[in-house]
């Protein structure tokens, strides 16, 4: 394996780095980012994570969080604590200094099914406590200018204007059409004509403090309300819609890949998969803290 060396890439990857330092500082959310990682290599995703890593591409090109230290051409043997000492021995984070890695959460204890009598049990309970983060998630894409500035590459096919996503607390992730909110870290992609990012971002995540405080609760909830209509009558909607609601509701609001299984408790949202619900501290649609988590099985 080796390194990248030419100083025009090495100028661009410590900007980059600099960029996404503060929020790659935690262990689940640069798990998240190989997504695309090859599956036939040698080294695995969860181990160049735990040597604080992060996947930028492309092939199998990652970027140490810390120090910018872009690694690549990983081969069988090879351990990424090891090469990121041998590239990189003056990384603060590999030498041991606390530079404000986090760590991912151990193992929540998960049950195996639940049934509809159940989640209305669930979602009867009162939360002991709801917490809205004291900052936004990624920090430094708090101005809309820096979110607009990530989509250089938005894809063409999609008529949602970036201007618009940027106001509405979206940037681009660089993958197909996914953007994320700065602030409450929700996804959204498969984005539709006439589709209007304010009204998709109060529709998955009603309880993003961003959206609340810049839209007001009464446009939040008149969302929330109109959304429950369509649901409940689909014959209004043509198949093809009906098909694309259904893979949207069944899809993990965190990874936007896999399908939701993890009921959080005691808030009751059925809105990740169990990779990704294992990494959660509140839930992403009410921000509730969450005490414990249900395993789901969808038919």
């Amino acid at each position: 394996m080796g390194d990248v060396t030419p100083t025009e890439e090495l100028e661009l990857r410590a900007a980059r780095c600099q960029l996404f330092e503060s929020c790659m500082r935690n262990e689940a959310r640069r798990l998240r980012t190989f997504r695309q990682w090859p599956g036939n290599s040698p080294v695995s995703a969860r181990d160049l994570v735990k040597a604080g890593f992060f996947f930028v591409g492309p092939r199998d090109e990652v970027q140490c969080f810390c120090c910018g230290g872009v690694l690549k051409d990983w081969g069988p043997g090879d351990c990424p604590i090891a090469e990121h000492v041998k590239f990189f021995p003056s990384c603060k984070f590999i030498c041991g200094e606390d530079v404000g890695n986090q760590e991912m959460l151990p193992l929540q204890e998960i049950f195996d099914t639940v049934d509809g009598q159940f989640l209305s049990v669930l979602q009867g309970i009162e939360s002991e406590a709801t917490a809205l983060p004291n900052e936004p998630e990624y920090p430094e894409m708090v101005t809309e200018e820096m979110r607009l500035s990530t989509f250089q590459n938005w894809p063409q096919y999609t008529d949602t204007h970036p201007e618009q996503l940027a106001r509405a607390g979206f940037f681009y992730t660089g993958q197909d059409d996914v953007v994320r909110c700065f602030y409450c870290d929700g996804g959204v992609r498969n984005w539709s004509f006439g589709d209007d990012p304010w009204r998709e971002h109060a529709k998955w995540y009603p309880g993003c403090e961003f959206l609340l405080r810049s839209r007001g609760r009464e446009f939040v909830s008149s969302v929330q309300e109109s959304f429950s209509s369509t649901l409940i009558s689909p014959s209004r909607m043509s198949t093809e819609e009906q098909l694309r609601r259904l893979q949207e509701e069944r899809m993990c609001k965190v990874c936007m890949d896999r399908d939701v299984s993890v009921v959080f408790v005691p808030c009751g949202h059925l809105v990740a998969c169990g990779e990704c619900a294992l990494n959660l501290r509140l839930c992403p649609i009410c921000r509730a803290v969450i005490r414990g988590s249900v395993r789901t099985f969808m038919s």
